[in-house]
């Protein structure tokens, strides 16, 4: 019976993230185990909706008031599942969070040993190389889903460089200095993915400070009440964000519900060697999907052909032809890392409608 409630507890993760890569199977009841004892595994098979209110999990489980509310706070510990308002109401509902990239990252930066994390690293990366293997397979039916299903996971915001800005064009704001701006509530975490990176003995190759992520509003509080993150000034915050862009890494913007009609929730300086969005996309596992408003430029009077930007670009999509870099426009994110460090100066970013940039899983060799 014990077994059964963790394969129960499994099926339940999955059916609330949405994702058709994630399993019910040993390697996510492992992380279970690692996270949870037996009566909070048992306590979330009262998610069939993967959000609830307070008074909905009290008729569920017959629970009193403190037992209820000590339950609740164990598990927002764990990283399993987050607080939010309906709305503009001060009701809480309970939502049940997804194994990547949730659980992923407030399981790892939460406090915690060492060894427990590193158990935790090594547990998401084997998800990791089940969710490629699933891909691959399933590669031609799984793509329209990714697609046409499943929202884009974050809006890149750009370096703060002079922009060529449309007129008559209202969008998200685009500079990660004005975001920070518009939050009183912020908290700086340790990014997960450079933290599983290190972990698993291969760390980041960008930077040797893996403190680079922000949360904001109600998100950041909850990372602050529950130990995730903590408190930073929107002064110290801006100084943060502009030695990431030295580093060469890339804005992502993350919003309620991966809605860029919502609020901004977070805001993350990303690199390709660590970044669970950028190395899933890498090593297999699902599209590169995201939201822009910008697209960089090249003067190619400027322009000596000195690599420079081939090899900043995050996501692949500049290459040397003729002894010029050449774009491609249908891979470019606007991040403009490209632009903050080419040497010439002959690039430069320009403003478009919003736009989903949507690129393929790669095929990888060997498999069919």
């Amino acid at each position: 019976m014990s077994e059964k409630i963790w394969y129960k507890a499994a099926k339940v993760l999955v059916r609330g993230s949405g994702n058709p890569l994630f399993q019910a199977n040993d390697t996510l009841i492992e992380l279970l185990k690692i996270l949870l004892n037996e009566d909070q595994a048992r306590f979330l098979l009262n998610f069939r909706k993967p959000k609830l209110t307070f008074e909905e999990l009290k008729e569920k489980t017959g629970m009193n008031d403190n037992d209820l509310a000590e339950m609740l706070n164990s598990l927002m510990d764990e990283g399993i599942i987050m607080d939010a308002p309906i709305g503009t109401t001060e009701i809480m509902e309970y939502r049940l969070l997804a194994p990547i990239p949730d659980i992923f990252e407030y399981s790892l930066v939460t406090k915690g040993t060492m060894e427990k994390k590193k158990k935790l690293a090594q547990v998401f990366e084997k998800m990791v190389k089940e969710a490629i293997e699933l891909s691959q397979k399933y590669y031609e039916g799984l793509l329209p889903i990714f697609r046409d299903k499943l929202p884009a996971f974050s809006r890149i915001v750009p370096v703060e460089k002079e922009l060529v800005v449309p007129q008559e064009v209202t969008l998200p704001s685009y500079k990660a200095s004005k975001i920070i701006d518009q939050h009183d509530v912020i908290s700086l975490s340790e990014c997960p993915c450079k933290l599983e990176r290190t972990l698993l003995d291969d760390p980041c190759k960008a930077t040797d400070d893996r403190f680079k992520c922000f949360h904001f509003g109600n998100l950041g509080r909850f990372f602050i009440e529950h130990g995730y993150g903590k408190p930073v000034s929107k002064e110290d915050a801006k100084k943060i964000i502009k030695v990431a862009e030295d580093e060469g890494l890339v804005h992502k913007v993350f919003h309620d519900d991966f809605d860029t009609k919502n609020e901004e929730v977070g805001l993350c300086s990303c690199c390709k060697c660590c970044c669970i969005i950028f190395q899933s996309y890498y090593r297999g596992v699902w599209p590169f999907h995201t939201m822009t408003s910008y697209r960089a430029k090249l003067d190619e009077n400027k322009c000596i052909g000195c690599g420079v930007c081939v090899e900043k670009c995050p996501i692949e999509a500049i290459s040397l032809i003729d002894g010029k870099a050449h774009d491609d426009e249908k891979k470019c994110v606007g991040c403009g890392v490209c632009v903050h460090h080419c040497p010439e100066e002959a690039r430069s970013l320009e403003r478009t409608p919003l736009r989903r940039v949507f690129i393929p899983t790669p095929k990888l060799a060997g498999t069919n």
